[in-house]
C-alpha cells in the first residue's frame, strides 16, 4: 500500500490531491483546467499535523506582548478554561524580531502546560526605519522614490525572511504553524497609495524576464506599465509573482528545518464589488493559486465584521478558494469582537454568537480571534476585554465550546480503511476514482485567476458512533478518499489521500 499526500516533492506524472491539497500546476500560463498534482509518496504518518486533526481550531492572537506586563500562564489558563486550543504570537522579520523571539520560551511553556498549540503570526509589514529596517528592503515608486513597504523581489529582503524563518524553527521546534500576514502590497496604509507598485531595479529586471518567458514584448516605455497605463494589466499580473514566490519559498525553507510545521496565510476577505481578478490587481495577493500549488495548509481570511451581510461574504472565499465547506484546505477565519485596530466598533455578544454560529454552519474549521485582552494581559486597561466574548461562545452559541475531538491518519489494507477518533463519532469515507478537487484557470475582466472546485465522491457511512473506524471501499486501488467524522457538534474532514494499492 502507498498513500500519497501533499507536503513534499512534486510528482507531475500522476494527478492527485494530497495533504491539504494536491494541486495543479505547471504554470506561468493560466489557461485551461490544471490537473491536481501529487507532491510525492511519503509515509502517511508524516502527512497531517495534530493541529488540523482537531475538530475545530479556536485560537486567539496576543499582540504587543513585549510592551506590557503580562502573565503567560494566566493567559493560557484563561483561554483553555473557555475551550480554546491555540495561541498566536507575532513576529516581524523586518523589525523588533529579537524582542519578540525573547517572549517565545515562556509562552511556549505555558501553552504546553494548558494544552494549547503555539502558532507564529509572521508579519510582512511595511518598512520601519525607526525599528532598524534596512533601506535595501524598501519598494521604489514610479518616480524613483522609496516607499515605506518592503519589496519581496529584492534578494536582501528574501534573505532576511529566510534568516528569521530558520532562526525561529531551529530554536523553537514547538512552533506548529507559521501564519503569513500582510503578505501583499499596501492598500492605503501609512499614506501609501493603493495600487502601489515597486519599480526597483530588481523588480524591473524580473518583469522583463517574465515578459520574455511569456512571449511578450516590452514597449520601451515604463510609463505604459504604471497603473492606468496601456500595459498595466501585464505588470499587475507579474507583480503577484514576488509574493507567490515568497510563499513558495517560505514553505520550502520552513520544511527543511521542521518537516511537520504548517504554513497558513492571513488574507483579505471579499469586499463590496469583489471579484477574484480585481482582488489580485488591488493587492497582488493570490490565495487560490497558493492553495492550488499545495503551499498552504489552511487559509485564514480576515473578516472583521459588524453586520451579518459582511460575514456572509465569506461564501465567495468558499466558492473560489476552497471549493466547498470542509474543502480543499481548512478555512479558519480571523474575526474580531471590535478590538482597537480591527476597523470595527465593539459588537454585541448577541451578534458575536450569531457570527460564530454562521461560521460553523458554512463549514469553517474554527476561528481565530483578533486580539487578546483579559486576565494576564490588559494593555494598561484601555482595550476591549475579550472574556465576555469567550464566555458567550461557551455559554450562548448553539453548540457552545464543545469538546474538541481528533482524528488519526488512516491505515490501509487493500481497500479497507481504518482510523481512530478521540471521541465516538459516526465515520464516513468519501471516495472516487477521480480527484475530488480541481483547480481551473479562468479569465477575469483584467487578469486570469484560479477557481478551485469540488467534485463530490461516493459516501459510505457507519451505522453508529464509535472511536475505532473501519470502512471498506468497494473499489480496487487506485482510488482517492477522505474520512469525514461527525459527532453531534461538528464534522471533521481529513485531507484527500490517494491509495495506490
Amino acid at each position: 500500500m502507498t498513500l500519497i499526500s501533499g507536503k513534499r516533492a512534486r510528482i507531475l506524472v500522476v494527478p492527485v490531491l494530497l495533504a491539504f491539497l494536491i494541486i495543479a500546476t505547471c504554470a506561468s500560463s493560466l489557461d485551461g483546467t490544471a490537473s491536481i498534482a501529487s507532491y510525492g509518496t511519503i509515509d502517511y504518518s508524516d502527512v497531517f499535523s495534530e493541529v488540523y486533526r482537531k475538530s475545530e481550531l479556536r485560537g486567539v492572537l496576543v499582540k504587543f506582548l513585549g510592551q506590557y506586563a503580562h502573565d503567560d500562564d494566566l493567559i493560557c489558563q484563561t483561554l483553555a478554561s473557555y475551550g480554546f486550543n491555540a495561541v498566536y504570537l507575532e513576529v516581524n522579520p523586518f523589525c523588533w524580531t529579537d524582542s519578540m523571539l525573547s517572549q517565545f520560551p515562556d509562552m511556549i511553556s505555558a501553552c504546553k502546560k494548558h494544552g494549547l498549540d503555539f502558532h507564529v503570526l509572521f508579519l510582512f509589514y511595511w518598512y520601519d526605519a525607526s525599528a532598524g529596517s534596512d533601506p535595501d528592503w524598501r519598494m521604489v515608486d514610479s518616480n524613483g522614490n522609496y516607499v515605506n513597504w518592503c519589496c519581496l523581489q529584492r534578494a536582501s529582503t528574501r534573505a532576511r525572511v529566510k534568516q528569521v524563518i530558520e532562526t525561529m524553527l531551529t530554536n523553537f521546534p514547538d512552533i506548529v504553524d507559521i501564519n503569513l500576514d500582510y503578505i501583499r502590497y499596501p492598500a492605503g496604509e501609512g499614506g501609501i497609495d493603493s495600487y502601489s507598485v515597486c519599480y526597483c531595479d530588481e523588480c524591473k529586471a524580473a518583469f522583463l524576464q517574465w515578459l520574455t518567458d511569456n512571449s511578450k514584448t516590452f514597449t520601451g516605455n515604463w510609463a505604459d506599465y504604471y497603473h492606468d497605463g496601456s500595459h498595466w494589466a501585464e505588470y499587475a499580473e507579474w507583480r503577484c509573482e514576488p509574493i507567490n514566490n515568497i510563499v513558495r519559498d517560505v514553505r520550502q525553507w520552513a520544511l527543511a528545518i521542521n518537516s511537520h510545521v504548517l504554513i497558513t496565510a492571513d488574507v483579505w476577505s471579499p469586499y463590496a464589488g469583489w471579484t477574484p481578478d480585481t482582488y489580485k490587481e488591488f493587492i497582488g495577493q493570490d490565495p487560490a493559486y497558493w492553495i492550488s500549488q499545495g503551499w498552504l495548509d489552511a487559509v485564514n481570511p480576515m473578516r472583521y465584521a459588524d453586520s451579518m451581510s459582511r460575514v456572509q461574504q465569506l461564501q465567495d472565499v468558499i466558492q473560489y478558494w476552497t471549493g466547498a465547506e470542509k474543502g480543499a484546505v481548512p478555512l479558519v477565519p480571523f474575526i474580531s469582537p471590535g478590538s482597537p485596530g480591527s476597523g470595527i466598533s465593539p459588537v454585541s455578544t448577541d451578534f458575536w454568537v450569531q457570527e460564530i454560529d454562521y461560521l460553523r454552519q458554512i463549514g469553517c474549521n474554527g476561528f481565530i480571534i483578533w486580539r487578546y485582552c483579559g486576565p494576564g494581559f490588559d494593555e494598561t486597561g484601555t482595550k476591549l476585554d475579550i472574556t465576555p466574548y469567550l464566555a458567550a461562545i461557551r455559554d450562548s452559541c448553539a453548540k457552545g465550546a464543545y469538546p474538541v475531538f481528533t482524528q488519526s491518519q488512516p491505515l490501509i489494507t487493500d481497500s479497507l480503511i481504518t482510523w481512530w477518533t478521540s471521541l465516538p463519532t459516526t465515520g464516513t469515507v468519501e471516495y472516487s476514482q477521480t480527484p475530488m478537487f480541481t483547480a481551473t484557470s479562468k479569465n477575469g475582466s483584467l487578469l486570469p485567476y484560479v477557481d478551485i472546485d469540488y467534485v463530490p465522491g461516493t459516501i459510505l457511512s457507519e451505522s453508529a458512533p464509535t472511536q475505532n473506524h473501519e470502512i471498506t471501499v468497494p473499489l480496487s486501488p487506485p482510488f482517492y478518499f477522505r474520512m469525514r467524522d461527525v459527532d453531534p457538534n461538528v464534522e471533521l474532514a481529513s485531507p484527500v489521500y490517494l491509495n495506490t494499492g
